[in-house]
């Protein structure tokens, strides 16, 4: 199978990683001064220095055209915001292929998850996600992790984990594709309040309980976005919120944490070294369930707004919040 990743990203440096264990990939690199630096010295020093990578099994290109005619499955590791102006044009292109997708975010500008832009841009193609539980700098340290890879179509499933599973990457299957991406949208901006509820000081008692009303607002918007029965105990859907709000390496945790800690929100973005989704998405998702009229049910992402972009006291919004979720 010929298969390319798009972005140079941590999460495309890992994919990376993994793929090229177990074949040989093409991968497209936006600026031609970090694609020569990988190729001389076999890692991103930007995303993931410690990752060795075994460039002799990877064709790191700059030609986006290119790679796209010359793939079967087209891996997308590149944020929502980029989506749009990266693949417009070519969906011609894209006839025939499979995507497979780690963006964690809304097209801001359609308010839409990237399944529905791939299959508005090219009516002929197979689309899937990836999800976790999983951080791309565990991918590096070869830690045990797991990848979720929703399809619908099993049989094409199977093919993924020949192509994903290593001695340390776990790979589970599953059918619902809109689910597993709006749950991983819908993760990262409960970790930003998560984070922030930590910079405030908040211990572990309060952030458990914060966690589990995120859990319950999840099932309910995940309900309202794309009606289906979940299981939402699922490692694709509690298991990849748990680690992003947890986890010291979720960069979204941590940008909620520094505006907790006083940061105002322009300063603790242009602070991170990679792009926190969480933050459009906010504004993407609030906007989607205000044309829903369904803001009752999502108090969390609603307040995550207030704090975000009406530029609210986090110490008023949580304080807030203490009663509303108890």
């Amino acid at each position: 199978m010929k298969i390319a990743i798009i972005g140079a990203g941590s999460w495309g440096t890992a994919l990376a990683f993994i793929v090229s264990k177990n074949y040989n990939l093409s991968w497209w690199v936006r600026r031609e001064k970090l694609a020569n630096q990988i190729r001389s010295k076999k890692r991103n020093t930007k995303y993931l220095a410690g990752c060795k990578l075994n460039t002799s099994k990877i064709n790191i290109t700059t030609d986006f055209r290119s790679t796209i005619i010359n793939s079967e499955l087209i891996i997308v590791a590149i944020p929502s915001n980029y989506i749009e102006s990266v693949f417009n044009g070519y969906g011609n292109l894209l006839q025939g292929k499979t995507i497979l997708s780690t963006t964690k975010g809304v097209i801001p500008n359609l308010l839409i998850p990237p399944k529905k832009f791939f299959n508005s841009i090219s009516n002929n193609i197979q689309y899937g996600v990836i999800s976790g539980p999983c951080h791309a700098e565990e991918i590096a340290q070869k830690k045990i992790s797991y990848l979720t890879i929703s399809t619908e179509t099993p049989v094409i499933n199977k093919v993924y984990n020949k192509i994903f599973k290593t001695p340390f990457i776990n790979v589970k299957t599953s059918s619902d594709v809109l689910g597993s991406e709006y749950a991983s949208i819908l993760k990262n901006i409960y970790a930003i309040m998560v984070g922030i509820s930590s910079g405030l000081g908040y211990g572990d008692n309060f952030l458990a309980v914060l966690i589990t009303a995120c859990t319950n607002e999840m099932k309910r918007l995940l309900f309202y976005l794309d009606p289906k029965e979940r299981i939402i105990s699922k490692s694709a859907y509690l298991g990849d919120l748990l680690v992003t709000c947890y986890s010291l390496h979720s960069r979204n945790r941590k940008l909620g944490t520094a505006i907790g800690k006083g940061f105002s929100v322009e300063n603790a973005i242009s602070d991170l070294t990679m792009v926190a989704e969480g933050y459009s998405a906010t504004a993407s998702i609030y906007k989607i369930i205000k044309k829903l009229k369904i803001q009752k049910e999502a108090p969390i992402v609603y307040n995550a707004y207030k704090v975000l972009y009406l530029d609210k006291d986090p110490k008023k919004v949580i304080k807030a919040l203490t009663s509303l979720i108890s």
